[in-house]
């Protein structure tokens, strides 16, 4: 069970990094593609501002803190996926065309494929808090 949470955390972990960091490069964009989104818009700026350092923080105590850290920070990125698939799932819904932003630009257009995916992820939060809790 240990190496499966270890895998996990590397691979969401490591996906959080990732998607924060090539967000970082344009926030101009990226609060363009949160206004794309028709949810919550007046908040656009903020979290383009905020969101990627929130990925790139979570990832990291995902990947190299100690476990009661990454318990919350797996707690705290269950929290962030609920609300991005919640975004995505409303734009699939309302059948807004959009492009995803979820790794910066060029993330393609948000389907049922992406909230599948945010689904995913989020099982795996979940999973990382249920397992990190079995060695505690």
């Amino acid at each position: 069970m240990q190496t499966i949470a270890f895998v996990l955390r590397i691979v969401l972990g490591g996906l959080l990094v990732v998607a924060g960091a090539l967000k970082l490069g344009d926030p101009t964009a990226f609060a363009n593609e949160i206004t794309n989104y028709r949810f919550l818009p007046s908040l656009a700026p903020w979290l383009a501002a905020t969101l990627p350092v929130i990925e790139i923080a979570l990832g990291l105590l995902l990947v190299v803190a100690p476990i009661v850290w990454r318990r919350a920070a797996a707690l705290a990125a269950a929290g962030l996926l609920a609300v991005f698939t919640v975004a995505v799932a409303q734009v699939v819904a309302r059948g807004i065309n959009v492009d995803c932003g979820c790794f910066g630009g060029n993330s393609g257009p948000v389907t049922a494929l992406t909230v599948g995916r945010d689904l995913v992820l989020l099982a795996m939060a979940g999973a990382i808090m249920w397992l990190e809790r079995e060695h505690t």
